[in-house]
């Protein structure tokens, strides 16, 4: 019984460390993610507060970072799901910067 217990330790041990390494993954993509809505919410602002009026087609990346944002929204419990999303908005915004 003691040699099944400690090989029971042994395996929770890794488990709960993978599971460490996936919480602390989660917690630093959601906090990127959160620093670029951020970010980029505050630079809308000014530009909206100084009356100047753009049309959505020349807000760059806005379909990327809206679809993020409704599926963050939508999947709170899930982050993981989003994946695909910071994926199209990072290739925007790489897109975006390097055609300027």
């Amino acid at each position: 019984i003691e040699r099944h217990m400690e090989q029971f330790r042994s395996q929770n041990k890794k488990v709960q460390e993978q599971l460490d390494q996936a919480i602390e993954s989660y917690e630093d993509k959601f906090t990127d993610t959160a620093n670029v809505l951020e970010y980029d919410a505050s630079r809308l602002e000014k530009k909206y507060l100084h009356g100047k009026f753009m049309h959505a087609s020349e807000i760059p990346c806005l379909a990327e970072r809206s679809d993020m944002a409704m599926c963050y929204n939508t999947n709170k419990t899930n982050p993981a799901v989003c994946d695909a999303f910071i994926e199209a908005l990072t290739e925007c915004a790489t897109k975006t910067i390097t055609a300027k």
